[in-house]
């Protein structure tokens, strides 16, 4: 969708017809966060933003202003609405729900095969992702949410202020936390997350986890207005910018997904900038790299620690919270920091912990 918006702004010569093909027309709507400081492409669609963020563990209870950040919120029915309504009202644009087969490339030319049609183009983007191609060498996690927007009786919220981890729940055999937006003094998304569990939780754990979140925490009575559940792939799979037939890949299968965090939607819209330079620009190169390899090298350890000891995970971030200021700790998950500034950042954090990973890491890397 951020593609297609990026397209439609240059004239029908410069792009020509635009097809999409979806195989599925049921969106599963959900929210999506992002941190900025400066304007972004789609402001107009942020409902709700906090200046304020909170950390919270077994031992510590932090709560910081992050300007000159923001902590945005969109809701994904917004986005899809205004992307739909653009494609509508855009003769270029066709939208068919289809299931696409097969791809192949015949002198520069993409062919794309579903199972009643056959579309033709000089330029094919796909994110359809299959997990099940990811190298079975490679760490493939996931991070299980479900959440509850609720309506309190009383004043119980502070409106400028989310939660971002809040590690004081039970923490069993994985890393477990809450995550808090509130939208006023009496609506608020209370939402569990859980990392490193395959196939998640039930739906009465993880409503379990939220009840008892919100009896304990907020002590309030209040009314379930809706609910949202997914999960979101955490793997160092470095993923290619292109298939071998020459498609340019887009979304999770361009490894847009931050691997330790779950977080995509800044890095989609840079991976799209890019991309719309390299159609506009023949001799660019779309081999675009999602980060720099020291940041994959960053999520790459703590996905191992996330996957052996996710005991652990309470830990760090307790460490990295309360012993960093919450904007270096969002530049540096934005991959905005200096080598000096990870350096320092990395010296608050357990280091034989995290030298354990890095001799697993080499050692790993010399086996192959």
């Amino acid at each position: 969708m951020q593609l297609i918006h990026s397209l439609l702004k240059l004239p029908l010569e410069q792009t020509g017809n635009i097809i999409l093909i979806e195989s599925n027309r049921e969106i599963t709507h959900k929210s999506w966060c992002f941190w900025s400081k400066n304007k972004t492409e789609y402001d107009f669609l942020i409902s709700k933003y906090w200046t304020e963020l909170k950390f919270g563990s077994v031992s510590s209870d932090l709560s910081k202003e992050i300007a000159p950040y923001r902590y945005n919120y969109i809701n994904s029915e917004a986005f899809f609405d205004f992307h739909f309504q653009l494609i509508s009202n855009s003769p270029r644009v066709k939208l068919v729900y289809e299931e696409v087969e097969k791809i192949q490339s015949v002198n520069g030319i993409k062919r794309v095969f579903t199972r009643n049609n056959e579309y033709q183009a000089q330029h094919v983007y796909n994110s359809a992702l299959d997990f099940t191609t990811i190298d079975s060498e490679r760490i493939l996690l996931w991070q299980h949410f479900k959440g509850w927007f609720i309506k309190t009786d009383q004043a119980t919220f502070k409106p400028s202020q989310a939660t971002m981890m809040d590690f004081n729940i039970p923490q069993e055999k994985a890393s477990h936390f809450m995550y808090v937006l509130p939208f006023s003094e009496t609506e608020a998304l209370i939402e569990f997350t859980a990392f490193s569990i395959p196939s998640g939780y039930s739906d009465e754990n993880y409503d379990s986890f939220i009840k008892n979140y919100i009896d304990e925490k907020f002590n309030c009575s209040y009314t379930i207005l809706r609910e949202e559940k997914g999960k979101i792939p955490m793997t160092d799979f470095k993923f290619p910018a292109t298939s071998k037939e020459g498609v340019i890949h887009i979304g999770s299968l361009a490894g847009s997904i931050k691997p330790s965090t779950g977080y995509a939607f800044n890095r989609i819209s840079r991976h799209t900038a890019y991309l719309l330079e390299s159609f506009l620009d023949n001799n660019k190169s779309i081999y675009k790299k999602q980060g720099l390899a020291r940041f994959h090298f960053y999520d790459t350890l703590l996905l191992q620690i996330i996957k052996d000891q996710p005991e652990q995970v309470a830990m760090i971030m307790n460490k990295l919270f309360t012993k960093n200021s919450f904007y270096k700790i969002l530049s540096f998950l934005d991959e905005r920091t200096s080598i000096l500034q990870e350096i320092s950042l990395f010296y608050t954090l357990p280091k034989r912990l995290f030298l354990k990973e890095v001799l697993k890491y080499v050692w790993f890397k010399f086996q192959k």
